[in-house]
Formats: structure tokens, sequence, C-alpha cells
């Protein structure tokens, strides 16, 4: 393994080092209270008056909702689905769980449908409806901390961010991320800590509008492996090829607009 590279990986991310004889239980506990600390501090440093989380029935959600609970700011949550959502049990669950001071729905559907619409002329993708659903998600998310003066939280966990897994100028857009740094096995324990619903600790994680439910055991499995990686363990040489090629490809996407004056991106 090239652990040079690994170890720069963990660097960008700023993943936090366990402490010696630190349990995984005592690790997540940390991580509650410094990213609520965090999520404090900044809101307050730009005049804010709290967040607005997409609230989707997934436990990264779940967890990032809870935090921005925990720092006492207020909390605005979105269920924005694309039609029937399959996931509304969970979000009713956590909702109740979570108690946001603001709770809406909207349907994203028909803006999405007639943005497709608008660009019908273009070839078809198989990420195009899901990249839209994705912007469009945000486009509400942003008008919507815009009236409440508050700021936009994103969901992405350290894993999904690193591959890639998430839409630019969509999930991937926010004004925070405050899993950023975490993995999603400690996400995991922190949302055992924070009493989710065990509906939401079960589910299987996929990568959103990347996983068109045929590929699942091969998101799970790679899932695994990266968050192995991003603690410094080593896994098998195909996994970390598959690993640094989705990194080095989505560098764009974690990047500011890029301009002349910018090195990152031939590096």
């Amino acid at each position: 393994m090239n652990k040079i590279k690994q170890q720069k990986i963990m660097k960008e991310f700023a993943i936090p080092h366990p402490l010696q004889y630190e349990s995984d239980e005592k690790y997540a506990n940390r991580m509650i209270e410094e990213t609520s600390d965090f999520l404090k501090k900044y809101a307050e440093a730009t005049g804010k008056k709290g967040y607005v989380c997409h609230l989707t029935g997934g436990v990264d959600s779940y967890v990032t909702s809870m935090l921005i609970k925990k720092s006492g700011l207020e909390l605005i949550n979105l269920s924005l689905p694309f039609g029937i959502k399959q996931d509304i049990d969970d979000v009713e669950k956590a909702k109740r769980i979570i108690k946001p001071e603001v709770f809406r729905t909207y349907d994203v559907m028909g803006p999405v449908i007639e943005s497709i619409e608008l660009l019908r002329d273009l070839p078809s993708s198989k990420v195009d409806i899901g990249n839209t659903k994705a912007r469009i998600r945000m486009t509400v998310l942003y008008r919507i901390a815009e009236v409440y003066e508050v700021l936009v939280a994103g969901v992405s966990n350290a894993a999904e961010l690193s591959l890639g897994m998430m839409t630019k100028y969509g999930d991937g857009a926010a004004d925070v991320q405050p899993l950023a740094g975490i993995t999603k096995g400690i996400v995991y324990e922190m949302a055992k800590i924070l009493n989710a619903p065990q509906s939401i600790i079960d589910k299987i994680s996929t990568t959103g509008v990347w996983d068109n439910g045929t590929n699942q055991k091969i998101v799970t499995e790679l899932n695994h492996q990266v968050c192995i990686y991003l603690r410094g363990g080593d896994i098998e040489k195909a996994y970390e090829e598959k690993i640094l090629k989705l990194y080095e490809n989505s560098k764009h996407k974690r990047h500011s607009p890029v301009s002349p004056k910018d090195i990152w991106w031939i590096e």
C-alpha cells in the first residue's frame, strides 16, 4: 500500500485519530461533543440563527440533525421526496425524536421533470435524474436558509466525500459538512448514542443517487473498505486502486471553481 498517499488523504479530510485505548463508543461520544460545539461556534461567527438540514430517513441526516439540536441552535428539517418516498416511515420516526423547530415537506418531482424536459433533446445518462434531483433539493434548502436566516448543513460523510459519491452543487453543496471528517462506522456509533430508530441504524448504506439497487453488495463493501482506509488500516490492493481512482477523479467536486492561480489539479 501507498501509506504516504493514504496519510495525505486522511490529513485532507482531517480524520480525527482515536485516543490511546479509546473505544469506538468513546470516540463517537467525543465526535458528538466536538462537532456540536463547532456547529454552535460557526453559526455564531456568521451571525446565523441555526441550520437547515434535509431529513432523508438515513443515518447521516439523522446524526447531522441531532448534532444541530445538541448545539442549542434553531433546526429546520426538510423532507424533499421525489413523488412517493419509500423512507417516509423513517423520516417520521426521526422527526419525532429530533423535534426540529420547523419541519416542512416539498415534493421536488415537478421541478425535476420540468428541468429534464427542458433539455429533452440531449442524450440521457445514468445520473441525469439523480443529479437534477440533488440540485433542485439544494435550491430549496438555500431558499429556506435565506428566509429563516440559517445555514445549510450537508449530510455527506468522509467516505462519500473522498469517493466523490455526491452531486456537484447538489448534495455536495452546503455551508457546513459536519460529518466530513467522520467515517461511516463512527457515524453509526454516534447514531446509537443519539437514540436513532433501529430501522435507520439497520438500513443498508448505499450511495443514494449513484446506486440503482443492482450493485448494493459492491457499494456496501466499498463503503466498508474506504472506512478502513480512512482510519489508516490496510486493505487489498484492488480496493486501494479503486478508492484512489475515485478520489482522484472526484477532486474537482471538493474544490471551489478553479482559477489560473490554483495548482491542486496538477499535483
